[in-house]
């Protein structure tokens, strides 16, 4: 063990609890938690520490080791102690439990509940997490408890939204955000809610709540009194259809015999001579209708989370019998139109018939010509039906749209244009945007292409060109996808169309029939389905023509967040079905001479888009926040916190 200590590792451990001192880390987490095997013994009031002489690592044993010679009491050093009992100082083990439960209903993930006693074994509970803030961007989160006061609203607090969501899942929606210290922020219909205005909010909703049920009360009368004038209209087309109807078959049953068809002439002569529009009279009724209902209310100081429930589950049979009055409406409407159908072609029918009635003889010529003796067949019914789309799962779909992309850009792409593709994924695309603005490329660029190339060995100090172009013999087995083959990466300066005697004329001209590949790929390339694209940048604009974008919104936003700025703006793109994109898949990047080549998006996931062709409409702006590190690789860096301005735009028309 002796032999393979490590001193360095000791003075890391030493410059670790210094900071450890000082402050407490974001993520109640210390670097290589692993090696500190201590435990606490309730039967010795002690602690204790494993060391296995098969590890390699001893740092942690020989830090201690040293503490404990230098002898000083006093002196204190911060460590996990392993399968520790909560101290149940502040809150019951069941408590913890149920605050573990309510936020992974909230934040669909598990917290840790750590509790953490400092220098003057003062204890705060710290609950640390992940959340869920856009699309499928993810921030950390944590929660201090310093006192049992605080500990017990905390609690209570989320248990009163727990039983909200619960209960009432159709009428609150808590949204969850990052706050201005890394902790979480409830929001319910974009209100703020805190511990401190918990009651007040409550007794706001449970109003609003009353003043919704007497507002269904009167819509549920209102359309009870809508349903009873269909139901009347409906009995009194069944009656005329009826009459209509026998008339008909009396008709039908009396033209077979020349008794029959003088008995229905004289029988119905006169009846065809009176008016049938006869209308009845409705009675004017006085109906009794609820009113003034919110003047009878009696509002109290404070109200119950089981007032506001049970009021609710009032509110919810209320709109439950709506939603079948409105069913029943809608069927006897149906029904009505059907019946007026019936009505009209049974009229149409009999008005035939009486055109024929002025004399028997008429009649008597009428009724021996071979008519069709049905009615006339009613109306069908014509239902809108809406296409169902699918939607984009990245953990579903990502794979089989990669896949796909990648098949078609084989297909109808040639080698030239997926050179071109190349070009855009690298640094290349700038100049590719600067020309398709008309802007002049300085000579200082082409320059330090040239260097490059010299630095690549591309190009020698006396050689002009390449003398293998693009052509790269490698045939080592590469893994790519879990799959291996023989192709060989595509490489800039092989692709790029340059030389020592490479004129700023002749790049320019190169570059153009770049543009003009990109322009013929997007022509052949459309989505197929529609899904999401996102971009970050620092200066908040989408200026360039050809932009490229990311499939998820944690990889746009990855470069970024490792920067030193405070506001990133993402941009977000909702792309319509056939709109022209180029995806950055394995084709772009490899050559494929063997056919050995994965199908995939497995070196990125972007896509470049030609902003020329796209219309896009801002749909919604908001901002959020996110817990980022200085040190992304450092457990104890500092927390710092970084602001997400997000543009949604949706895709209008495609040009």
């Amino acid at each position: 063990m002796v032999s393979n200590m490590d001193l360095k590792g000791i003075e890391q451990m030493e410059n670790e609890q210094k900071i450890l001192n000082q402050k407490i880390p974001f993520k109640v987490k210390y670097p290589k938690d692993y090696l500190w095997q201590i435990y606490y013994s309730e039967y010795t009031n002690q602690y204790f520490m494993l060391v296995t002489t098969e590890d390699l690592e001893y740092s942690a044993f020989f830090y201690l080791l040293k503490k404990q010679l230098t002898g000083n009491k006093n002196e204190k050093i911060f460590v996990p102690i392993s399968y520790t009992d909560y101290s149940m100082k502040y809150l019951t083990r069941m408590q913890i439990s149920d605050i573990e439960n309510y936020l992974w209903l909230f934040t669909k993930q598990w917290p840790l509940v750590y509790e953490v006693y400092d220098k003057d074994d003062n204890l705060s509970i710290q609950i640390t997490g992940r959340l869920n803030i856009y699309d499928d961007i993810q921030s950390e989160y944590k929660i201090k408890l310093r006192d049992k006061e605080e500990a017990i609203k905390f609690y209570k607090f989320l248990k009163a939204l727990f039983i909200m969501k619960t209960e009432m899942p159709s009428h609150y929606k808590f949204e969850l955000l990052i706050n201005g210290i890394g902790g979480i922020e409830f929001k319910a219909n974009n209100k703020k809610v805190i511990y401190e205005i918990l009651s007040s909010f409550i007794k706001e909703e449970y109003l609003i709540a009353e003043d919704k049920k007497i507002n269904l009360i009167l819509g549920k009368d209102k359309k009870r009194k809508e349903l009873e004038k269909f139901q009347i209209k409906c009995g009194k087309l069944e009656k005329e259809y009826l009459e209509k109807e026998k008339q008909i078959s009396t008709f039908l049953e009396c033209k077979r015999t020349f008794f029959g068809r003088v008995k229905y002439f004289f029988k119905y002569k006169k009846i065809t001579n009176q008016s049938n529009r006869g209308e009845e009279k409705e009675e004017n009724k006085k109906d009794k209708t609820i009113s003034n209902l919110s003047k009878y209310k009696e509002i109290k100081e404070f109200y119950t989370l089981q007032e506001l429930i049970d009021l609710y589950k009032q509110i919810d049979k209320e709109e439950i019998l709506i939603k079948n009055i409105n069913l029943d409406i809608k069927a006897i409407k149906q029904r009505i139109k059907n019946i007026e159908s019936k009505v009209k072609n049974a009229t149409l029918y009999i008005q035939e018939i009486n055109e024929h009635q002025k004399s028997i003889f008429e009649f008597w010529r009428f009724t021996n010509k071979d008519k069709q003796e049905e009615l006339p067949e009613g109306e069908r019914k014509q239902e809108d039906r809406e296409n169902i789309k699918k939607v984009f799962d990245y953990q579903l779909d990502f794979e089989d749209l990669a896949k796909q992309l990648d098949s078609t850009q084989r297909e109808l792409l040639t080698k030239k244009e997926l050179d071109s593709i190349f070009l855009a994924t690298t640094d290349i695309l700038e100049d590719i945007n600067k020309i398709a603005k008309r802007d002049k490329i300085q000579i200082e660029r082409l320059e330090e292409l040239k260097n490059r190339a010299l630095e690549k060995n591309i190009l020698l100090e006396k050689e002009n060109f390449d003398i293998f172009g693009s052509i790269s013999y490698d045939n080592k087995l590469k893994t790519l996808a879990n799959q291996k083959h023989r192709e060989s990466e595509k490489e800039l300066f092989k692709i790029l169309d340059i030389n020592k005697n490479t004129t700023i004329e002749e790049y320019t001209k190169y570059i153009k029939s770049v543009i003009r590949n990109l322009n013929s790929c997007l022509k052949k390339i459309k989505t197929t389905i529609e899904f999401s694209l996102y971009k970050c940048d620092i200066n908040g604009t989408l200026d360039n023509r050809y932009n490229v974008f990311n499939i998820r919104a944690t990889s746009a936003i990855k470069d970024l967040m490792q920067q030193d700025i405070e506001t990133i703006n993402l941009y977000k793109i909702n792309l319509s079905q056939n709109t022209p994109i180029i995806a950055f898949a394995n084709s772009a990047y490899y050559e494929n001479n063997n056919k050995t080549l994965p199908l995939g998006m497995n070196v990125s996931e972007s896509i470049l888009l030609d902003n020329n062709l796209l219309k896009l409409e801002l749909n919604s702006t908001q901002n959020l926040k996110i817990v980022s590190y200085k040190d992304s690789d450092n457990t104890l860096s500092e927390m710092i916190i970084k602001n997400i301005n997000i543009n949604e735009y949706e895709l209008k028309d495609i040009e």
